[in-house]
């Protein structure tokens, strides 16, 4: 994410799901598990492209959770990049993936900030508001993902929702006492699980895009039909990077560009 004034934001860094796990059990989501990553996407994949885009300095990076397939690229990210800080949630240092996260970006002399509900980052002209994990909720023991960083961009009259893998129960407790959420994108929580994307969530938003961030021919069946649906009943247009491959949002603050890799169809 480039800000107005050139501030630049990375949120989470890839990975790669395990699909030979023996315990993966593709009808319940919180049953995957993740593999090392051997295709090394941190290194591959996104510094590739943050090189080609000419950086060589990025002034934050957000891990949102601490599964291997958000958080185990940015591993490489802070070793190929200068860093400003990092930011995360209340992810126990005794995770293994957190702790290797952590250990790295110690060893490169990254400050690390834990974040949640209430913070805001200014930049000039923007800000990204942390609306969840509210410090006061009960931390999850089973899955990290109702502990994902949720974060609202804003510039000028428009604004974009990055969920991370939030699930039902943070989607519900994120919006107790809030009637709506608008924005204009969402990036879909859990790839398009039917473990998140509540009816009341998705209509919260009022979102007119609704973007999921997934491979192609998914083995845990993501994006679930019943949650493409949802979203495409509250009007908003679903997009997947297993279809478009890279997607970018570009907005002056009054205008909104969401552009796709690959073309439709008539495009």
């Amino acid at each position: 994410i480039t800000m107005p004034d050139g501030t630049t934001l990375l949120v989470d860094g890839g990975g790669r799901p395990n699909f030979f796990s023996s315990d993966r059990n593709p009808e319940v989501d919180d049953k995957e598990s993740f593999a090392r990553d051997t295709r090394n996407v941190g290194e591959a994949v996104v510094s590739e492209y943050l090189w080609w885009c000419g950086l060589d300095r990025i002034d934050y990076i957000v891990a949102t959770h601490a599964d291997m397939d958000h958080i185990d690229g940015l591993n490489d990210v802070a070793r190929n990049f200068a860093v400003r800080s990092a930011l995360v949630a209340r992810t126990p240092r005794k995770d293994p993936e957190f702790a290797k996260f952590y250990d790295t970006a110690t060893a490169r002399g990254i400050p690390i900030a834990v974040i949640g509900a209430g913070d805001v980052l200014r930049f000039t002209g923007t800000s990204a508001t942390v609306l969840w994990p509210h410090p006061t909720a009960k931390a999850e023991t089973r899955s990290s993902n109702n502990d994902s960083i949720v974060l609202r961009l804003q510039f000028g009259e428009r604004s974009i929702l990055l969920t991370g893998d939030i699930e039902r129960l943070g989607e519900v407790a994120m919006l107790s006492g809030v009637s709506s959420l608008p924005v204009d994108v969402v990036k879909v929580a859990h790839h398009g699980s039917k473990t998140s994307s509540t009816d009341g969530f998705v209509s919260a938003t009022r979102a007119k895009f609704a973007i999921i961030s997934v491979g192609q021919n998914s083995m845990f069946g993501h994006p679930h039909r019943e949650v493409v649906e949802r979203w495409q009943n509250k009007g908003a247009e679903v997009l997947t990077t297993g279809k478009s491959g890279m997607i970018t949002v570009t907005t002056d603050g009054k205008d909104l560009r969401v552009e796709t890799f690959v073309r439709a169809p008539g495009q």
